[in-house]
């Protein structure tokens, strides 16, 4: 009977923990966020990736009637701001805005301190873009085929920007050079800002950023797109050819940017930031502000979906790491 008794008791007070636990998760969602949330950007200010998560925070603190703080901690490729917040509370309150290269890091940092899979939740993407291969206005090169027949010459040394060793301007720098035969010395900068500022400048010869990174260069008339690395032409530079359209076939790379928290943090809260991401990337004033910075608004996606898109670049950058040296300068 005293068993039977402890039986039940034991099984009550589980049920118990398990409604208590069930009820605190519904809690922490409904009252999620109740203090300022930190949006940490690993690139610096003015550049793409910088641009879209500042019109994410807008739009999150005007839903959620909190702040929401852009904190930038630009540098190594965005492995700073990376290890900030793998290191953080996992709680939603800490959460990190990155691109496509938080996924090649993997391959191209040595030492890192935190593992890109298993140190993140992945959350919800923001922005999904082809790569542009843009140079100076005042460049003598008007097409993809003049340029590639320059760089055949060799009569001057060549160089690229990117904004930083291991980045997607750098994987597709590499990946031109080995499609056309060419050289090209890789310039990589702290973000893409300073980049497209010596571009401008005529201190590089040319890049390969998202179109984010260049919209006000091109409608300025200071920088001239070439191609873009996509399957079908961007509908924000329809007269700018595919990199298939000029010549070069299988040239097919882009940048997403997207929103992580640290792992452990509760599916109720990376629930609720999903869902409010992707109500907000569908609204037509979000997608109207992106196309002016020059990007494209993601398709909605589940935290789930967005995993297996990141585990798949995994294993397709892990073959195109094994062919390109992406630590070289």
């Amino acid at each position: 009977m005293t068993d039977s008794l402890n039986r039940r008791g034991t099984l009550l007070a589980g049920c118990a923990l398990a409604a208590s636990l069930a009820c605190g998760a519904a809690q922490a969602q409904q009252d999620f966020p109740n203090r300022n949330v930190t949006l940490m950007v690993g690139y610096a200010a003015g550049g793409a990736i910088d641009q879209s998560a500042r019109l994410v925070g807008q739009a999150l603190a005007a839903k959620w009637g909190q702040s929401v703080v852009i904190e930038n901690r630009a540098g190594a490729n965005g492995t700073i701001a990376a290890a900030a917040v793998a290191a953080a509370k996992p709680d939603g309150y800490t959460l990190l805005v990155t691109a496509t290269s938080h996924t090649l890091n993997k391959f191209v940092v040595k030492g890192l301190r935190y593992d890109v899979e298993k140190a993140f939740v992945p959350i919800a993407l923001t922005v999904d873009v082809p790569n542009v291969l843009v140079v100076n206005a005042n460049s003598p090169y008007k097409n993809v085929n003049e340029l590639v027949t320059a760089l055949r010459a060799k009569k001057k040394e060549f160089t690229y920007a990117s904004q930083g060793v291991g980045g997607i301007p750098h994987l597709a720098g590499e990946m031109f050079k080995l499609r056309t035969g060419t050289e090209m010395v890789h310039v990589p900068y702290k973000g893409a800002a300073q980049g497209m500022t010596d571009l401008v400048g005529g201190v590089v010869d040319m890049s390969f950023p998202s179109p984010g990174s260049i919209t006000a260069f091109v409608s300025g008339g200071k920088l001239r797109p070439l191609a873009v690395s996509s399957n079908q032409r961007f509908p924000y530079l329809k007269d700018v050819p595919t990199f298939a359209e000029a010549g070069i076939s299988d040239f097919v790379i882009g940048t997403w940017h997207g929103v992580l928290a640290p792992a452990g943090t509760p599916p109720a809260i990376v629930a609720k930031i999903n869902a409010d991401i992707n109500a907000i990337i569908q609204t037509r004033e979000f997608q109207e502000a992106l196309v002016a910075q020059g990007n494209v608004a993601a398709k909605p996606v589940t935290p789930a979906q967005f995993a297996t898109k990141m585990s798949s670049e995994l294993k397709a950058f892990e073959a195109v790491a094994a062919k390109i040296d992406l630590s070289a300068n």
